[in-house]
């Protein structure tokens, strides 16, 4: 049998899959995995990687970022947000519909295809919003290819209604209803868990009493906000028959109501994100606005209890989370808590502290992959194409240095609001050295190689039967 033609071999690597680690070589050709052998069973190709003996993980898949355009780009936009995605080792990010305007019809997310083509150095999907003003245009919007629906239980922050448009719910009757639409398309429904009713008065509480310090905020979202949200939308959910999805999980609390929704066979799936697991309410301390975040740094416990759910399988997946903004306006939070927005830069940090938890034994390298790129795969109807390394599959890789100690330099980083970043000065162990986007590379020792508009849309394939996650 002859050789299949390839264009490019990695070789000297390390494979990291979810059954092993494998030490053999990759070929390549027109951006797909070819053929995975022995080196010396590889073809000649006129592209050669050397891996120089260190690991090759499939490229990550952050499902929850924030880059802001249309709009806002002073703050991040497609070209500076995916630069920052690739000096991380990320390969394919999916973007939430908060833009100007908000995704919430299928006219303005064809548009957004468009922008977001020009400048995107890896691949992309889009999220959709779903909310009680577009429920009408919620099949168009899953046909138009988007990758899921999101949606948030409270009422647009004063003056981005128009981000916000289309993407939220203020009643419980609403959101059913959504629910029921989304879950007709089989896409997901990602819910932004927080009771902003309750929210509201204690906020209004602590700010009648004077408090405007730093701790002020994750008083006034306590556990049982995230907790209530929780129950009420693994309620509503099941009753609609819809895959729900939480963003962002911070609490034990709603963790625990995550795994018995599980367990009754409910198809509910998760997300946390790296700030819940290495920062905690002391950060807010020391870090004041920079680590304001919603829903809100939490207390040592609840970040020890988000590991053991990782390690169990309650929690599905890792995603940054990643909120940019202008170093102005965090800073008006300095001396009241309240004027800074929430949010913070978090796609280039998200790998190397990762790598470190693998390296400190609290975290195995099979599930980091599981939790960054094959897991997501699944669940977003992008699997195999994303999210494993098997012939077949996009040639997306990050070949990492689980070895190379340095320090997080903010002034090396690549997205707009890098001064904001909580984890400046950190010592590393564990690096992200190359990342690969369909057989080409876009990252190498730092330094960014790719163009923009190389990014491709993707959305999920609704043909195949959903693989399990």
């Amino acid at each position: 049998m002859p050789l299949p033609t390839i264009d490019l071999v990695i070789k000297n690597g390390k494979l990291v899959t979810s059954n092993g680690i494998f030490e053999a070589g990759l070929g390549v050709n027109e951006g797909k995995i070819i053929i995975i052998a022995k080196e010396a069973n590889l073809p000649k190709a006129d592209r050669s990687i050397d891996a120089n003996g260190n690991l090759v993980l499939p490229g990550l898949i952050d499902a929850h970022v924030h880059f802001r355009e249309p709009g806002k780009i002073i703050r991040e936009d497609f070209e500076t947000g995916t630069k920052a995605a690739a000096a991380g080792g990320v390969t394919t990010i999916f973007e939430m519909p908060i833009s100007t305007p908000c995704v919430s019809n299928s006219d303005i997310l064809e548009r957004k295809k468009t922008i977001v083509k020009k400048k995107s150095l890896i691949d992309f999907g889009l999220y959709a919003g779903a909310g009680m003003h577009n429920i009408d245009k919620i099949t168009e919007l899953a046909t138009a290819g988007a990758i899921g629906f999101k949606t948030f239980m409270h009422a647009p922050p004063k003056g981005r209604e128009i981000e916000y448009e289309g993407a939220y719910t203020t009643n419980d009757g609403s959101l059913l209803e959504i629910f029921e639409t989304t879950g007709s398309t089989g896409l997901i429904s990602s819910i932004h868990a927080e009771n902003n009713a309750i929210i509201n008065i204690l906020t209004n509480k602590l700010k009648r009493i004077g408090r405007k310090d730093a701790l002020a905020h994750p008083e006034s979202r306590p556990n049982f906000v995230e907790a209530e949200a929780i129950s009420k939308v693994i309620t509503l959910a099941k009753a609609a028959g819809v895959h729900l999805h939480i963003a962002h999980l911070s609490t034990s609390e709603g963790l625990h109501l995550i795994a018995r929704a599980k367990a009754s066979g409910q198809e509910v799936t998760t997300e946390t994100c790296p700030h819940y697991l290495v920062l905690n309410t002391k950060a807010m301390k020391k870090l004041g606005p920079l680590a304001k975040i919603n829903p809100p740094l939490r207390s040592k416990k609840d970040m020890e209890e988000l590991w053991i759910g990782l390690n169990n399988r309650t929690i599905d997946i890792i995603a940054s989370d990643h909120a940019p903004y202008t170093k102005e306006e965090k800073e008006s939070g300095r001396n009241d808590i309240w004027k800074a927005p929430s949010g913070t830069p978090a796609i280039e940090t998200m790998l190397p502290l990762l790598l470190h938890k693998v390296n400190e034994g609290k975290l195995f390298l099979d599930t980091l992959i599981k939790d960054t790129s094959e897991r997501v795969a699944k669940i977003f109807r992008v699997y195999p194409k994303k999210g494993i390394i098997q012939v077949g599959s996009d040639a997306d890789f990050v070949i990492v240095n689980l070895n190379l100690i340095k320090n997080i330099d903010r002034e090396k980083m690549y997205s707009k609001a890098r001064d904001l970043i909580p984890y400046d000065g950190w010592k590393i162990k564990g690096w992200p050295i190359m990342t690969i986007v369909r057989g080409e590379i876009i990252m190498k020792e730092e330094a960014i190689f790719g163009k923009p508009g190389y990014g491709d849309f993707i959305s999920p394939s609704m043909h195949d039967k959903k693989p399990a996650v």
